[in-house]
């Protein structure tokens, strides 16, 4: 299952991950952003907002893709010239309202990892991914907040696009 490669990758790439941004990853490989953007201009004032605080990486990857024909956009390597804001927030607005994902698959996917545990190499005990996961499901499987380990470490700031590497 190709999640399941996916996070072989970023458990290797940020080793820092806890169980809830495994979830954020499979949940945004299956909905993608999972955002109802309302108003697009709003979406792009928060996004030319965290642009302007975010430290720029030249060179960084700008694309890390996640699975499911979807990608994260690294703010922090984007050259405006080249991919400017406006077409960031068209592509992340555009894909929010194209990908719809379902539950049964999402559910199939936690059921993938769980069963391929092992083999992806978190850095975290697979008890601790189940307890998280019998608690995510109890609270009906919302979309969920990177761990602050993994801001801290990592400082993520990115936008989830339908885009294919």
């Amino acid at each position: 299952m190709e999640i399941i490669e996916i996070l072989r990758k970023h458990a290797k790439k940020y080793p820092l991950m806890q169980p809830c941004d495994a979830v954020k990853l499979i949940y945004q490989n299956e909905f993608g952003g999972g955002h109802l953007i309302k108003d697009p201009e709003k979406s792009l004032e928060m996004l030319r907002r965290e642009f302007s605080e975010v430290e720029k990486e030249p060179g960084a990857e700008l694309y890390e893709y996640i699975g499911n024909g979807i990608s994260r956009v690294n703010l922090s390597a984007i050259d405006e010239s080249a991919y400017p804001l406006e077409a960031l927030n068209r592509d992340f607005v555009s894909s929010a309202e194209n990908r719809k994902g379902s539950l049964d698959s999402f559910l199939n996917k936690l059921s993938a990892v769980l069963s391929e545990f092992e083999k992806i190499g978190f850095g975290f005990e697979k008890a601790a991914f189940e307890a998280y996961i019998c608690e995510y499901k109890a609270a009906g499987c919302p979309m969920v907040s990177h761990s602050e380990i993994y801001r801290k470490a990592y400082k993520p700031a990115y936008r989830v696009v339908e885009k294919k590497p």
